[in-house]
């Protein structure tokens, strides 16, 4: 196979790869009782990194509005996946949190993917492992700048 008919068809797989993952997100926003929108806000707050965020943290994390970050929390938060804390040193400020609720089913529903997923990584030698990050560093990188020109 020559080097454009790969690069053809790591597209392909790549376009594959997407429409699954979207896929599997929209069924386990339905599981959840979620829209893709508040799907979108809780993944943000179940990574490592974003545990605990205020609200206008996670608006610009999921690129809303403040006043649409509020809904989704609203919604999030009578649903039983997050909770509202007002911050000890500044009650003006809010974090927002998942619940273990949130936690529990988001394991239930992607942990087997994480799992089988790490299985199967550890078969690629560190150098192969840092080429794959790099492809999806950078195409993260090319949705997000493209995300951006379309929406100004």
């Amino acid at each position: 196979m020559s080097s454009e008919d790969l690069v053809a068809a790591f597209g392909r797989a790549m376009q594959e790869y997407q429409r699954a993952v979207d896929l599997l997100d929209q069924r386990v926003a339905e599981r959840l009782g979620l829209n893709r929108t508040d799907m979108r806000c809780l993944e943000l707050l179940l990574e490592p990194e974003g545990a605990a965020m205020s609200p206008g943290e996670l608006a610009v994390a999921a690129g809303l509005t403040t006043g649409g970050v509020t809904t989704a929390i609203d919604r999030l938060e009578r649903a039983g996946y997050v909770t509202r804390e007002r911050d000890a040193g500044d009650r003006r400020r809010v974090t927002v949190r998942p619940t273990p609720l949130a936690q529990q089913s988001a394991w239930e529903l992607y942990g087997p993917i994480v799992t089988a997923g790490g299985e199967f990584l550890r078969r690629y030698s560190d150098e192969v492992l840092q080429s794959m990050i790099e492809v999806l560093e950078f195409s993260t990188g090319q949705y997000d700048e493209h995300a951006k020109r379309i929406k100004d």
